[in-house]
């Protein structure tokens, strides 16, 4: 797979759609550099995550740390993912503030399952992503208590204190 067919799918999800997708980094257009495995690198934090495209088989790759996981087994069926995901992420406050976010997951799962269900499977990119939202640990740094300074302790005497007058040259 070339530059110019790989172009062909994600330009029309160019930069809207794709910023969608929830992962840090920058959406790159063509000439692609290649990982050191040969496949073509369509998204960059500049730090260790990237995505790329599989040149033989499509096949999109979030890749963090060595670890790599399906986003889409196909270019072509990427554009429907994130455009499944984007709807629900849109009308969805969030699992900080929606009790019925699991419901949503499921929803989403579902959704992706009819149309890549490679990339639906348990430990693949979607899946976890999803989890790691709808888990206890998860957490909004919004939502989380401010730590309250400790009062004064009040002595009781709010007088300044006086001077002593033996110190003082008349």
């Amino acid at each position: 797979m070339d530059d110019t067919s790989i172009w062909q799918v994600l330009e029309a999800m160019y930069p809207v759609a794709l910023e969608d997708v929830p992962l840090d980094g920058e959406w790159l257009k063509p000439p692609f550099a290649d990982d050191p495995d040969g496949r073509a690198i369509v998204c960059n934090d500049g730090d260790y995550q990237f995505v790329v495209v599989n040149r033989k088989n499509g096949a999109v790759l979030y890749v963090c740390e060595g670890e790599e996981t399906l986003i889409a087994s196909s270019l072509e069926t990427l554009p429907a993912i994130v455009a499944a995901w984007a709807s629900i992420d849109r009308d969805t406050v969030g699992p900080e503030d929606d009790e019925d976010f699991s419901a949503v997951k499921k929803t989403f799962q579902q959704q992706l399952q009819s149309i890549d269900p490679p990339a639906a499977a348990a430990n693949e990119f979607w899946s976890l992503y999803t989890d790691e939202l709808t888990s206890d640990d998860y957490t909004d740094i919004d939502d989380e208590p401010e730590e309250e300074e400790e009062p004064e302790s009040d002595s009781g005497d709010n007088e300044r204190p006086g001077i002593d007058e033996s110190f003082v040259d008349a």
